[in-house]
């Protein structure tokens, strides 16, 4: 996921800077439409984030986000991760019409 030349799919590695420590900022990911979802949840750990859960409808994109980040525990919905009170951001790269009403969800 570290191709330039792809924009849908770069997701750029820098240096561990965590301004967190372990278990003090969860988050979670959903909505795996765009390859961007790799850079975010990269820059995310690099700043001490724990990733937690992710989901997705699609099983596939789950499972090849979970070959990258197999510490993130499979959710069985949306809704288990939007209710988990110990999740402190969701990370997300829905397509764009989908976003907003994602974003009130999260807001909720």
């Amino acid at each position: 996921m570290s191709n330039a030349a792809d924009g849908m799919n770069y997701a750029p590695k820098g240096k561990p800077a965590p301004v967190c420590g372990p278990g003090e900022f969860r988050f979670a990911a959903v909505a795996l439409d765009h390859g961007h979802i790799y850079g975010m949840t990269n820059g995310l750990k690099e700043a001490g984030a724990e990733l937690v859960k992710v989901y997705d409808a699609d099983p596939a994109k789950v499972a090849a986000f979970r070959k990258v980040h197999p510490e993130a525990e499979v959710a069985s919905s949306e809704a288990e991760i939007l209710e988990d009170p110990t999740i402190q951001l969701v990370a997300a790269a829905a397509v764009p019409n989908l976003r907003a009403g994602l974003g009130m969800r999260v807001m909720a």
